[in-house]
């Protein structure tokens, strides 16, 4: 494995961990003890249910974060990369114990750091007043702006849907090319569908009119946002509660910025 993305996965974290105004002291006490997990493509790395008492910090490689239905579907909620931390959402269950909410998958092979819930609270009392505030202030400022993603996300048709998703794929995870905006994950028209709330059936239909009009093209299982189509000035459609810093491209094939708008799950809509 790489060690390069690794490393890149490691400093993203560090870096939001500063943002949000932890001391260098305690990131050090976090990101020093954590265990390092290599997860294969398309292996788990939670279920629904399972305890939550592990954080889970994506150093290298894509995680695919479902929302199981009761019918036996699931949403896609996000695709989380390099420096997203994931396993956090939780709920109480039926013994009064913490489970996780959601359920992880590989996309690609991936390098994990774990961090056990423990740990994490310990960390966070011995932190003084003024530090834990602002960690909540920043945490209550995250859900709304989630909710408020959702709920705008909830409106769109779902060809709306599919452009938006697609755009922030090419915010988080592009990298330029001559005709526009590669979008490096290798994603079937299924895990499109999960991500809309729609069938697959539909995210076929939808990509050929995209490509029809020359919003899109194939490059193998690959997809690009061809330029001057809109979809290539990314993030794009969702407005947004909070602003996250974004990093320029420097020349060459390299990631258009580290974050994006939307990843949010849908139901089903008309198109």
């Amino acid at each position: 494995m790489s060690s390069q993305p690794f490393a890149q996965g490691q400093s993203r974290l560090l870096a939001q961990l500063e943002q949000c105004g932890l001391p260098k002291v305690a990131i050090t006490a976090l990101v020093g003890r954590h265990t390092l997990v290599r997860y294969p493509k398309g292996s788990p790395l939670f279920l629904q249910g399972s305890p939550a008492d592990v954080v889970f910090a994506v150093f290298s490689g894509l995680v695919k974060i479902y929302c199981p239905r009761a019918e036996g579907s699931r949403i896609l909620v996000e695709l989380a990369g390099p420096g997203d931390v994931v396993g956090y959402a939780d709920f109480v269950d039926s013994n009064n114990q913490r489970s996780q909410v959601f359920e992880a998958h590989a996309l690609t092979s991936c390098c994990v750091a774990l961090f056990t819930r423990q740990h994490v609270l310990k960390m966070l009392k011995g932190l003084e007043a003024g530090v834990l505030i602002r960690l909540l202030e920043l945490v209550n400022s995250y859900w709304s702006s989630i909710t408020h993603r959702y709920a705008m996300f909830l409106s769109m048709s779902l060809r709306e849907r599919l452009e938006v998703v697609l755009s922030d794929l090419g915010g988080r995870f592009g990298v330029s090319e001559a005709r526009g905006i590669l979008l490096t994950p290798e994603l079937a028209q299924e895990e499109l569908a999960e991500m809309i709330g729609s069938s697959r059936p539909m995210v076929s239909k939808l990509l050929t009119e995209m490509t029809e009009r020359g919003v899109i093209a194939r490059q193998g299982r690959r997809y690009i946002l061809l330029r001057g189509a809109g979809l290539d000035l990314a993030p794009r459609a969702l407005s947004r509660v909070e602003a996250e810093p974004s990093s320029e491209s420097t020349g060459g094939s390299q990631p258009i910025n580290e974050r994006g708008a939307m990843r949010g799950p849908a139901r089903p809509a008309a198109a």
